[in-house]
């Protein structure tokens, strides 16, 4: 009997130790699994960081560019209006002129 007993006790104690193996593989392969997953999302959010750098860079040139563009289209504007202003006295004082020559003669 304490011979069954102790047949009995190994087997079960196998049993145990082949129910915990297969859990250990098993949670292994899990664990496996969700590193594997981790990378890719670290691997996915950094491929993304980069798209939006590269957005961000490229619109921050686009206006800057149409600032640029803005600043010389106004510095244009602004030699524009001082060559009129400019001729304008000319034209005001060649006048004045010609009223004082006329209140001179």
């Amino acid at each position: 009997m304490k011979l069954l007993k102790g047949f009995f006790a190994i087997a079960l104690v196998g049993l145990i130790a082949v129910s915990c193996k297969e859990a250990k593989d098993k949670a292994g392969d899990a664990m496996d699994t969700v590193e594997e997953t981790a990378g890719d999302i670290k691997d996915s959010a950094s491929e993304a960081v980069e798209d939006v750098k590269d957005t961000a860079t490229e619109a921050i040139d686009s206006v800057k560019a149409k600032a640029e563009d803005l600043k010389e289209g106004a510095k244009d504007a602004v030699e524009g209006v001082k060559e009129g202003a400019e001729k304008t006295v000319e034209a005001v004082k060649e006048k004045a002129n010609d009223v004082k020559e006329a209140v001179s003669n």
